[in-house]
């Protein structure tokens, strides 16, 4: 054994040492017991705070993103910024300023194969092998992917895509579907003149979500603005009866007394 491997028998026997004492302390003494308790009553309570905190960020951005549909129905999401050309007849919708851009991409190769042979001294310690060797490469299944950071325009003819290292311009004319994920959070765009499926991303969960706007404009190309509007309305009224369904849940429960 080398001098590396006894310095890591010592130091896991040194550890394993002062966790037994550590456990005999405090599953033997008193003050141990007490203080075994503590942390665990401390580790619920923790758990617990930080699960209502989660839940509580949940409800407040579905309400979030239901006020947000009822503003851009109403038109009320302010003037385009940042030198964004619009088409002439193109209607300005909403701008997220901060999304992914989700491409399928390759998550490269793999290789598979068996050799046979022997190993051979050549000199000192240099060995070589001789014999044969066969096998195949095999190119991974592609995901879907985040591949770029950058700000995404809707209008009521197409999607657009700009950041550092892509341009993504998603024609209403071409898009074949719209698919939103949960919340909102994400959603892929399949077009007639692309192969590959792409998409957009929130980089929170709590963050108002490409999903619902992509759905909203792809509503409003196709099927025009009174079924957008209804689409948008019906939207918001179950964003909000989640969030109050989530609340009640949640809510303490009132004793009634005898």
């Amino acid at each position: 054994m080398n001098n590396k491997s006894s310095g890591l028998g010592c130091s896991l026997l040194i550890v394993l040492g002062v966790v037994f004492y550590i456990g005999q302390f405090l599953f033997t003494n008193p003050a141990g017991i007490v203080l075994l308790i503590c942390g665990t009553l401390f580790a619920i309570g923790a758990y617990s705070a930080n699960k209502k905190n989660r839940q509580k960020k949940l409800t407040d951005s579905l309400d979030a993103s239901a006020q947000i549909m009822d503003d851009i129905v109403a038109g009320k999401v302010g003037d385009l910024q940042g030198g964004f050309a619009l088409a002439k007849g193109e209607k300005f919708i909403y701008a997220l300023p901060n999304v992914a851009l989700t491409e399928y991409q390759s998550t490269g190769s793999s290789y598979s194969g068996t050799s046979v042979g022997v190993s051979v001294p050549l000199f000192g310690r240099v060995r070589g092998n001789v014999g044969a060797q066969g096998g195949q490469i095999t190119k991974n299944p592609e995901q879907l992917m985040a591949v770029d950071q950058g700000r995404a325009i809707f209008t009521d003819q197409r999607i657009v895509f700009s950041g550092a290292k892509f341009v993504r311009d998603w024609d209403l004319d071409k898009t074949i579907e719209i698919e939103p994920g949960p919340n909102g959070f994400n959603v892929r765009i399949a077009v007639s003149n692309r192969e590959r499926t792409s998409g957009l991303q929130a980089f929170s969960a709590y963050d108002f979500g490409p999903g619902f706007i992509a759905g909203y404009v792809f509503t409003l190309h196709s099927e025009g603005a009174a079924k957008a509007k209804e689409w948008a309305e019906d939207l918001s009224s179950r964003l909000r009866a989640g969030a109050a369904t989530m609340r009640a849940k949640d809510a303490p429960k009132e004793i009634e007394p005898k």
